[in-house]
């Protein structure tokens, strides 16, 4: 059994999959959320510049690229061999 994904990692996965504009339900269900829990993270990402809102649709801006690279390199250096 995998173990809980901490924030940091939602964080990456939101980032990660709105590469491309998308939408809430698309976000839910790739990621794994209820509408609770993306409504949260969703909301902080785009106060915090990480993902823009494209009318209905969230997209990740150069902040939030920037945290994916940092995020991958961290975890490479951690979990490389």
């Amino acid at each position: 059994m995998r173990p809980r994904r901490n924030i940091y990692e939602i964080i990456w996965d939101i980032l990660t999959y709105c590469r491309r504009p998308r939408r809430i339900s698309q976000i839910m269900l790739a990621c794994n959320l209820n509408t609770k829990t993306a409504e949260k993270y969703l909301e902080l990402l785009t106060r915090k510049g990480f993902l823009a809102k494209q009318g209905d649709m969230y997209v990740t801006t150069d902040k939030g690229r920037e945290y994916i690279r940092l995020f991958n390199e961290l975890y490479k250096k951690i979990f490389e061999d």
